[in-house]
């Protein structure tokens, strides 16, 4: 397995662990998680028969990559496509189906819909949901809510992992992260973070960085530049992210550092998860229990944290013992290879992968 490769599944792999791991103590206070688990807070999974259980978080990043995967295949045997973000939109309404007790009118476009497992209520934002059931979904000119909930920021992952920055450009893939946030969340720092995401992950799998910080601080200029002068928020952003980096030099513990970066909207999940990359690089057990051991959105913060981590790390840098009874590992695997490999086929007939075609345009995988 090449680096890239690894490194993809690192990111979706790191994310859902780190989304179950917090998913169990998403409702809790500090004070109850330490009543409930000792002192130190959760240390590991808490297992359901066997299964570390992902929410809501791990399941949308799945229809992320299903619908990049499908519009680019799209591309590659029409030679024409529509924007990425209208194929998300699509697609995250077929997730939002998967959340209903009502069958779905319509046949879906993602063959993630046809898996028995992701029918399942993990935990998902009403916010998002309602936003789904409107004839049209948000823009960032059109916003549907004033929402700064993460659900935007954990699901954009696979943008950065997908798009090459040597044909897609950087400006392309930040904007994309945001219009795919925006879709559910109205608020500028309900989609705006999702821009500085996919900019950071895509940066640390195809630039190879000397280190986190140094990707972050250009993913910070970058998006700054692009974005600062139509929304005046971003400062806000930023404040959050230096001062994420101000405690984890200064060596503020988890708990409170978590605590001051308030790791329950958009912004202060990603400055959250930022905090523990650079206080603990090349370490994911770490990284991850700190991550999800705080009163905030335990789950979201664990997600970004452990996809950012894991797209560092690569798998090799995540303990066997997340990974083992994680739920939907071979889905996430698979996803992960898709988004490395890209459509094999193309409009020469010569060219067929019947896997691919199951998957990508028959929908019945």
């Amino acid at each position: 397995m090449v680096r890239k490769q690894d490194q993809i599944r690192g990111c979706l792999l790191g994310a859902a662990a780190g989304d179950a791991m917090g998913y169990c103590v998403k409702e809790l206070s500090p004070e109850e998680i330490q009543e409930k688990y000792g002192p130190q807070g959760l240390q590991g999974y808490d297992t359901y028969n066997g299964y570390a259980p992902i929410s809501s978080h791990t399941q949308m990043a799945m229809f992320t990559a299903n619908g990049l995967l499908f519009g680019a295949t799209r591309g590659a045997l029409r030679g024409v496509m529509a924007p990425y973000v209208n194929y998300l939109e699509a697609f995250y309404r077929d997730w939002a189906d998967t959340q209903r007790s009502r069958k779905a009118q319509g046949r879906p476009f993602a063959w993630l819909s046809c898996l028995e497992e992701l029918h399942s209520r993990r935990a998902p934002d009403n916010t998002v949901l309602y936003a789904l059931e409107q004839p049209r979904a948000g823009t960032m000119d059109e916003p549907i809510n004033r929402s700064r909930g993460p659900s935007g920021l954990t699901r954009c992952m696979p943008i950065g992992l997908f798009l090459n920055p040597r044909e897609t450009g950087r400006e392309e893939i930040a904007l994309l992260g945001a219009e795919s946030a925006a879709l559910t969340q109205g608020d500028p720092l309900g989609f705006l973070p999702a821009a500085v995401l996919a900019d950071l992950i895509n940066r640390i799998v195809y630039d190879r960085p000397d280190s986190f910080r140094s990707a972050l601080h250009k993913s910070i200029s970058a998006v700054n530049r692009q974005f600062s002068m139509k929304y005046r928020q971003l400062s806000s952003l930023w404040e959050l992210l230096y001062r994420a980096e101000e405690l984890a030099d200064k060596g503020t513990p988890p708990w409170e550092a978590l605590a001051a970066l308030s790791s329950s909207d958009a912004p202060g999940v990603l400055a959250g998860a930022c905090y523990v990359c650079l206080k603990f690089p090349g370490d994911f057990d770490r990284g991850i229990v700190a991550a999800v051991n705080h009163g905030g959105d335990s789950a979201a913060t664990g997600a970004v944290a452990g996809g950012l981590l894991g797209a560092m790390l690569g798998t090799e840098g995540i303990p066997e013992f997340y990974l083992e009874p994680l739920e939907l590992r071979g889905i996430l695997e698979e996803l992960a290879d898709d988004l490395f490999q890209g459509c094999p086929m193309s409009r020469d007939p010569n060219l067929f992968d019947d896997q691919w075609d199951q998957k990508y345009i028959q929908r019945t995988y």
